[in-house]
């Protein structure tokens, strides 16, 4: 099972705001990034990045939601950064080219090489705040919602390739 669909890089010199307060990047790929902090956000949460490193302008727009959660206590024993992993949305055109630029920048050679993490290796993050869990299940579920919406419109759209499929092998008008 695939963990990472894309390859890392230290994000030194990256400055990024999250919703408005400043957060240190530990990582940055492709499709998301890692964020060191303490109080740890909510998976699910949507969350805006303005990215920004000094000398490159303009700063780089960026939304996501939080997918993961390493809590202080889950850092130490991992002896690891405590922090959010955000993955990023669908990005458009140009945002996608400054970001690749960025991450050239940063060191990113292959940025279409996906690398994977052995399931075995990995480490589930808790909270022993029933408040945080009880957030993280609505995060979640509201993702597994946006998740069904998606399939949805899919099967309405093959429905109506199907029924053009046919329409055209018949010769109907």
């Amino acid at each position: 099972m695939k963990h990472r669909r894309h390859r890392r890089v230290g994000a030194q010199g990256v400055t990024a705001q999250i919703d408005d307060d400043d957060c240190n990047i530990e990582n940055i790929s492709v499709g998301g990034l890692f964020i060191r902090t303490s109080t740890p956000m909510p998976i699910g949460m949507p969350v805006r990045i303005d990215l920004a490193k000094p000398g490159v302008a303009p700063s780089l727009q960026l939304a996501g939601r939080v997918v993961s959660v390493v809590t202080e206590a889950d850092a130490e024993r991992l002896d690891s950064p405590a922090g959010n992993g955000i993955e990023l949305d669908p990005l458009p055109p140009e945002a996608e080219r400054q970001l690749h630029a960025l991450l050239r920048e940063l060191g990113l050679q292959d940025l279409a090489a996906p690398t994977e993490i052995e399931p075995n290796t990995l480490n589930a993050t808790t909270s022993p705040d029933p408040a945080h869990a009880s957030s993280n299940v609505r995060g979640l579920l509201d993702m597994l919602s946006d998740a069904l919406q998606k399939v949805r419109e899919r099967d309405r759209e093959i429905l109506k390739l199907k029924a053009r499929i046919r329409k055209l092998e018949t010769g109907e008008p």
